[in-house]
């Protein structure tokens, strides 16, 4: 986004594109008061039966639209609600506790305002809370958010002063855009912080390596159990570094695939660790998608020019599969000339 707004103003929110918009509004959702995850519901080009968010709580679930619009008429308030209500079949049987409307611009008209509280009556008859967040909600609750606005918003330093504030000059947090003091001692200077949270990166890392020989020894549920922990732990979760949080992000969305099948969630995973660490290889869990999608040969496609000794082993077992044993064996024999792993 552009900056140069005058205090008070909103911020064009608009003009960060639809899906930008979209995750800026999951990681909100995703840290309100008794959410314990939300994620994306359904990937571009797939139905999503009127929502954008899906957020899970201890005794359902929680949605959320998104639009990402400079204007938004009383016409289009009506019509968001229509395309939830359209798949009502579907979410009547999953507790749905509240529904959040995002928008990315003012709704202080009268108009927009008196079609609201229609909305919020009619989402009460059916025991669901309904809420339309504006441009100013969003903004006001991103304000003790420095990570997730430096994260979506451009230039960074520009919107947190804006959205959060100038930190003071006694805190320990000056010049720390992207992280948040919430539990860290004020005594704390800028090197003490910065090693905790290289410290705590690395230990995460190191446990997902553990987890990693977990889930190779059989030990699924405890594996499973540590990525559903670390990802509920809000306050560590932010503060890792977005390397490490995209290997964690790959490897649940290789325990979906392999306990659930899940390719959508599983889709979804790749696709936020992407945007996290765009550089890394993810080519083997893009091959496990496509293989539980489109079968062994479309898997087998999105290996070549793999080295490392886990991609080989992954297309062994493609090949073995389609009954090409000579290639199978060919490359089980390249693997074991000692090659290094590529995790």
């Amino acid at each position: 986004m552009p900056p140069g707004i005058r205090p008070g103003e909103i911020p064009p929110f608009h003009e960060l594109g639809e899906y930008r918009f979209q995750e800026l509004c999951r990681e909100i959702f995703d840290t309100e008061p008794g959410i314990s995850m939300c994620e994306v519901y359904g990937p571009r080009g797939q139905s999503q039966y009127g929502i954008d968010l899906l957020a899970h709580r201890q005794n359902g679930i929680e949605v959320g639209q998104c639009k990402c619009c400079k204007s938004f008429p009383v016409a289009s308030v009506k019509r968001a609600s229509e395309e939830f209500f359209e798949y009502w079949d579907r979410w009547s049987k999953e507790n749905v506790k509240r529904f959040i409307l995002f928008v990315a611009c003012d709704l202080s008209k009268t108009q927009q305002q008196d079609e609201i509280i229609v909305q919020r009556k009619r989402f009460k008859s059916y025991g669901i809370a309904y809420e339309a967040w504006s441009a100013a909600k969003i903004r006001n609750k991103l304000r003790p958010n420095r990570g997730i606005v430096s994260t979506y918003l451009t230039p960074p330093d520009y919107w947190v002063q804006v959205i959060c504030g100038q930190v003071p000059l006694t805190s320990p947090w000056r010049g720390q855009v992207g992280v948040q003091p919430s539990f860290l001692p004020q005594v704390a200077t800028v090197e003490d912080i910065e090693g905790l949270i290289l410290q705590i990166s690395d230990e995460i890392e190191q446990h997902l390596e553990s987890m990693r020989e977990a889930w190779r020894e059989g030990r699924r549920g405890e594996a499973v159990k540590w990525v559903k922990d670390l990802r509920e732990n809000k306050t560590k979760w932010r503060i890792i570094s977005p390397g490490v949080k995209a290997k964690v992000l790959r490897f649940q969305a290789t325990l979906e695939l392999n306990i659930t099948r899940n390719v959508i969630r599983a889709r979804q995973l790749a696709d936020e660790a992407g945007g996290l660490s765009p550089h890394d290889n993810d080519s083997r869990l893009r091959a496990l998608i496509a293989y539980y999608e489109d079968g062994p040969e479309a898997a087998l496609k999105l290996l070549e020019g793999q080295q490392d000794v886990e991609s080989l082993n992954l297309k062994a077992a493609f090949l073995l599969e389609l009954g090409r044993l000579e290639e199978c064996q060919a490359i089980l024999n390249f693997a074991s000339g000692g090659l290094e792993s590529n995790v």
